[in-house]
C-alpha cells in the first residue's frame, strides 16, 4: 500500500514544484496540495516470489489537479526493490522520477517511495520527493499479487507541492 501511496505522492509533489510562482505569498510556502492519477505499469510485476523491477506511467499520461485551481499532465518512471526484494507481503521500497507539466512549465522531481504488503486488494505506501510528500494507493487492474504479479493499476497520488 505504501508504494502505491508514495507513487501518488511523488506524482503531486512534481507537479507542485512545477507550479510555483517566483515570489511565494504564505500559502505557497506552506505547499499546495494535489492530486495525480494515472496508469502504472510494473514489470515483471508484484507477486508473492521476491523480486525487483522498474515501473512507469508510459510517459505524462496522467492527470495532475491542485487545490488552488492548477491542472496539468503527469508521469513517472521508476524502481522497485532496491534495497531488498520486494513481496506482496512484505512490501517493499524503491525511487524514481516523474515529470509534470503544468501552466506551460515542465517539472521533474526525484523521489523514494516505501508501502506494505497487500491490504484489501490494494497497495499503499508514502512518497518523499524534492518538493513533494505524501500518500499513495495503487489499485491494481492486471493480477491479485496471489494467483498472477500485478503488472498494471492506477494509482492515486494525494500530497503537498512546495512551491
Amino acid at each position: 500500500m505504501r508504494t502505491v501511496r508514495t507513487l501518488s505522492a511523488l506524482f503531486v509533489v512534481a507537479f507542485m514544484v512545477s507550479a510555483g510562482a517566483a515570489s511565494p505569498t504564505a500559502a505557497q510556502q506552506q505547499g499546495t496540495r494535489c492530486v495525480a492519477e494515472f496508469s502504472m505499469v510494473l514489470s515483471p510485476g508484484l507477486s508473492e516470489k521476491a523480486s525487483a523491477g522498474a515501473f512507469h506511467s508510459g510517459g505524462e499520461t496522467g492527470t495532475i489537479t491542485c487545490a488552488d485551481g492548477r491542472k496539468g499532465t503527469y508521469g513517472t518512471d521508476g524502481r522497485y526493490g532496491t534495497k531488498n526484494p520486494s513481496t506482496c507481503s512484505s512490501g517493499g521500497e524503491g525511487w524514481g522520477v516523474s515529470s509534470f507539466t503544468i501552466k506551460n512549465a515542465n517539472v521533474k522531481n526525484t523521489y523514494t517511495i516505501i508501502f506494505a504488503g497487500v491490504s484489501q486488494g490494494t497497495v499503499q505506501g508514502t512518497i518523499q520527493g524534492e518538493t513533494f510528500s505524501g500518500s499513495f494507493t495503487f489499485t491494481p487492474t492486471e493480477g491479485d499479487c496471489f494467483t498472477k504479479p500485478m503488472s498494471k493499476g492506477t494509482v492515486r497520488a494525494e500530497g503537498i507541492l512546495q512551491d
